[in-house]
């Protein structure tokens, strides 16, 4: 069992319900760019950071470096664009970069197959690698079985937060619609207003 088998993945914005099962290690590792209870601040801005993270986890972080640190924001960020992309529901395809960058992550870290109790990708080793090469795992599950297709990130000014969309026919659109969903209709309205008064 990994360190974040069962996982609990913390506050969510307004309180929307966290993704489920192992997507949501990858909904807490792409958010760690916004930590919600620090006021915003990016968890991984430094080495220190990235490993009381790992440390939290449970991974271990031993010999954890600039260089690991940013790896891991380089995974995170494409996570987050390729969540972001989810908006169109279009299954990515052909090159793109960020599909790059998670196979640069792959050819490095290793990750193993696992039958028992049931079919997963587990981590090998520990600290920064087994953090990174489960996050690799959990996301080719992911892709594989359509699940990613309901994480995206919140398209809202200044936020980006990854969230899960459990509706019906995957049309959420923001994080919440109290906080960033209010704030962009609100903006488009006035915007609106604005250029009739001006004619």
């Amino acid at each position: 069992m990994s360190p974040v088998d069962p996982f609990v993945p913390g506050r969510q914005p307004a309180g929307r319900a966290a993704a489920p099962g192992r997507l949501a290690y990858l909904q807490s590792f792409a958010n760690t760019f916004w930590d919600l209870d620090a006021g915003g601040v990016d968890q991984w801005a430094d080495v220190a950071g990235y490993r009381a993270w790992l440390l939290r986890l449970g991974f271990g972080a031993g010999g954890t470096a600039e260089r690991e640190r940013e790896q891991a924001v380089e995974i995170r960020e494409a996570l987050r664009t390729l969540a972001r992309r989810n908006h169109d529901d279009v299954a990515v395809i052909g090159a793109v970069p960020e599909l790059a960058a998670l196979d640069r992550a792959a050819r490095e870290i290793p990750v193993a197959l696992r039958f028992d109790p049931a079919p997963r990708h587990e981590a090998l080793g520990d600290g920064h690698a087994a953090a990174v090469g489960l996050v690799l795992g959990v996301l080719a599950e992911a892709m594989r079985d359509g699940s990613w297709r309901r994480m995206k990130a919140c398209p809202g000014p200044h936020c980006g937060w990854v969230f899960h969309d459990a509706s019906r026919n995957h049309s959420s659109q923001w994080c919440s619609m109290q906080i960033c969903g209010n704030r962009v209709k609100g903006r488009r309205f006035r915007t609106r207003q604005s250029e009739v008064v001006g004619q």
